[in-house]
């Protein structure tokens, strides 16, 4: 721990300026600043179940397991902390529930927030590893346990001073419940005990239901790239015009709306006939791209399309969410950097829920395909949808796991 925290203090300057900028650019706010420094804490009465989630996918996940354990606990106040300044617009005004942007991992914060939010239990939702933190909840008797779990190869591959906190760190967990045996691995290579462990599925698969009641915002028959990344816009761009489709037009959901300048810029304007969201522009009949660079708007967009390329996966990031696609029964489209969901790309694949491109220049035939078979179409979003029907459970599962460490406290 004394590395750890020796290597902290000497990233303090870095720290404080990247909290500064996602204040400033990110509009997190002066309570985002603060909290992240230790200070202006929200006050909690009684000890709250404390859910920590990274970001808007994890929240997501958060705010599931609050509405699912708050029919357990009434009664019981209830705390979700966030690292990032978006995330916190997800939280639900509730009676028990409050929000705070969770402190730096400094020692000294880190004891201020135990000390004074006294939690109950500490529940993680998938990979932040927090030593001081950990540490004091386990110097303070209060378990804390991590859901949902998932390490990357890029924490697995750091370098030994780093991996070796992580190991003394894994320790100090009451319970570890994984998304899948593959990332069971993953923790024990990093030191994790077998009792500490368990598989109970990805809770992804929990945040989608089959309630859809979306307004259909294209006036036109269309497919949908979502969540692309760089370069991502250009090949499917490059191989959807080679299908010299007329009828049907090509949707762009970028990952980072922000990037609309990025994307233009690698692409032939001249040679195009694109309409952006963000700008109010009309689809037309000779339209070819639309990019829907907005947010709040991927539900309605794939509910009524024909298909879905679902990004990150055409270069190497991993892949991106592709369970919400499935939940409207949409045939799924992926390429093949797909490691940040290896378990569920490859039951998706195995039950024909998926089909997965070698490399864009396939990307031509598997459109042309799917244009023009209605039938083919609605075999691979069927069995998508009825995976992600069969999964619902999962949560209940979490939840009895957590339910039964409360009770032992």
């Amino acid at each position: 721990m004394y590395k750890y925290n020796f290597l902290l203090y000497l990233f303090s300057p870095y720290l404080i300026i990247r909290t500064i900028s996602s204040t400033i650019i990110r509009k997190g706010g002066y309570k985002y600043f603060f909290q992240r420094l230790g200070y202006l804490l929200p006050k909690i009465n009684n000890s709250p179940i404390w859910l920590h989630a990274a970001s808007i996918g994890e929240t997501k996940i958060a705010i599931r397991l609050y509405d699912t354990l708050k029919i357990k606990y009434p009664e019981t106040n209830f705390l979700i902390t966030t690292t990032t300044p978006s995330a916190k617009y997800l939280i639900p005004e509730d009676r028990n529930l409050l929000h705070s942007h969770l402190p730096i991992d400094w020692f000294f914060s880190a004891r201020k927030f135990i000390k004074k939010i006294k939690p109950r239990i500490s529940i993680t939702v998938e990979t932040e590893i927090w030593p001081n933190f950990v540490f004091l909840c386990k110097r303070n008797s209060i378990p804390a346990i991590i859901v949902n779990g998932r390490l990357s190869d890029k924490t697995l591959k750091t370098n030994s001073i780093l991996k070796n906190i992580y190991k003394l760190t894994i320790k100090n967990y009451e319970m570890i419940i994984c998304k899948s045996d593959y990332d069971k691995k993953k923790f024990i290579a990093l030191g994790a005990d077998e009792k500490q462990l368990s598989i109970e599925g990805n809770l992804k698969f929990t945040l989608y239901d089959s309630k859809k009641n979306n307004h259909n915002i294209i006036n036109k028959k269309y497919i949908l790239a979502v969540s692309t990344h760089a370069d991502e816009e250009r090949q499917i761009i490059t191989e959807w015009l080679r299908t010299n489709e007329k009828k049907t037009l090509l949707v762009i959901v970028p990952r980072h709306p922000e990037r609309l300048g990025d994307i233009l810029s690698d692409l032939p304007l001249d040679l195009l006939n694109i309409a952006i969201r963000s700008k109010n522009e009309k689809i037309k009949n000779n339209t070819q791209i639309y990019i829907a660079d907005t947010l709040g708007e991927v539900d309605s967009l794939l509910e009524f399309c024909e298909f879905v390329f679902v990004g990150g996966s055409l270069v190497d990031h991993g892949g991106q969410n592709f369970m919400e696609a499935a939940s409207y029964g949409k045939t799924i489209i992926v390429g093949p950097y797909m490691y940040n969901f290896i378990s569920e790309t490859e039951e998706f694949l195995k039950k024909n829920a998926m089909i997965m491109v070698k490399n864009s220049n396939t990307l031509k035939h598997v459109f042309e395909r799917l244009l023009k078979s209605k039938q083919r179409r609605e075999l691979f979003g069927n069995n998508a949808k009825k995976i992600i029907e069969s999964k619902q459970d999962i949560i209940h599962s979490y939840c009895r796991s957590i339910q039964r460490l409360i009770t032992e406290l």
